[in-house]
C-alpha cells in the first residue's frame, strides 16, 4: 500500500463491499456500496420496509451478509466479532432493554463489559447528560417511552463508540432532550466519530448531516447536490431524491 492510500484508509471508519441480504420472501437488500469517512454523520432516508433495520443488522454484525462484507475501522465485522463489535454503539427505533431492570443497572453492567476505567464516574456523567438522574431506580417497565429512549442513548453513547447508529432517535423526546442530541451528534463529528441517522423528519437530516442517501428497492442513492445548499433547499433535495424512488407510500 502506497502512503497515500494508507493516509486514505486511516480517515475511512465503515466500508461496505457489495452487501448483500437476501430472504426467502425474495426481498433483497443490496449490494450496498457504503464509505463512512472518520467525523461524518450520514442520514439514511427510505420508507418503511425499505430495509434500513436489515441494514442496521449487517452493519452491527447482529447478522449476516448473503453476500459481501462491512469492514469497521479496517477489520471486518461479523457475528463473532466480539471486540470489534464494542465499537459500535445502536439505539434502535424501539429500545428492547430488560423492563425488570432499571436505567441505572443497565449502564452499570454495560460500563463494566466495556472495561471503562471509572465505570460510577461514567455512569453519572451518562445519567447527567441524557437527564436519567431522577429515575435511575426506577424498573424500565415503569417509564414513558420517551424516558426509556434516553437511557437508550445514554447506553448507546456511553463508550464514545467510533461508530454510532440511531434509528428514529428523536421520537419521544421533548425540545431540550432534542437540543442535546443534536449537540452530542455535533461533538461526535468534531472528535472525529462517525454517526449513521436514520429519521422520517428531514430537517434533522438537512442540519446534521454531511451526506444522506436514499434506500430504496434495497439499492442506496446519494442525495445530490448537498454541501452548496442551504437547510431548506437540503430538505427538496432529499424529497426529490426519495420521490424519484418511486416511493410514494
Amino acid at each position: 500500500m502506497t502512503e497515500t492510500a494508507a493516509n486514505h484508509a486511516s480517515e475511512i471508519a465503515l466500508v461496505t463491499e457489495g452487501l448483500t441480504k437476501t430472504y426467502a420472501s425474495g426481498f433483497k437488500l443490496g449490494p450496498l456500496h457504503l464509505t463512512v469517512a472518520k467525523g461524518a454523520t450520514i442520514g439514511l432516508v427510505g420508507k418503511n420496509g425499505a430495509g434500513k433495520t436489515t441494514t442496521f443488522q449487517l452493519l452491527t454484525g447482529n447478522s449476516d451478509p448473503s453476500a459481501g462484507e462491512v469492514r469497521l475501522l479496517g477489520h471486518k465485522m461479523t457475528p463473532d466479532s466480539a471486540e470489534l463489535k464494542r465499537q459500535v454503539g445502536y439505539l434502535p427505533q424501539d429500545p428492547t432493554l430488560p423492563s425488570w431492570a432499571t436505567g441505572h443497572e443497565v449502564l452499570t453492567y454495560a460500563a463494566e463489559l466495556y472495561g471503562i476505567s471509572d465505570p460510577k464516574l461514567a455512569v453519572a456523567q451518562q445519567e447527567e447528560l441524557w437527564d436519567c438522574a431522577s429515575y435511575r431506580s426506577k424498573p424500565l417497565a415503569t417509564l414513558s417511552y420517551g424516558m426509556q429512549k434516553r437511557v437508550g442513548l445514554a447506553l448507546a453513547t456511553l463508550n464514545r463508540p467510533p461508530l454510532l447508529i440511531l434509528d428514529e432517535p428523536f421520537s419521544g423526546l421533548d425540545l431540550s432532550h432534542i437540543k442535546t442530541l443534536e449537540r452530542a451528534i455535533a461533538a461526535r463529528a468534531e472528535a472525529g466519530l462517525c454517526t449513521i441517522l436514520s429519521t422520517h423528519v428531514l430537517s434533522f437530516c438537512a442540519k446534521l448531516c454531511h451526506q444522506v442517501q436514499v434506500l430504496s428497492n434495497g439499492q442506496l442513492t446519494v442525495v445530490e447536490p448537498w454541501h452548496e445548499l442551504g437547510a431548506t433547499a437540503r430538505e427538496a433535495a432529499i424529497e426529490r431524491c426519495f420521490f424519484a424512488q418511486g416511493d410514494l407510500s
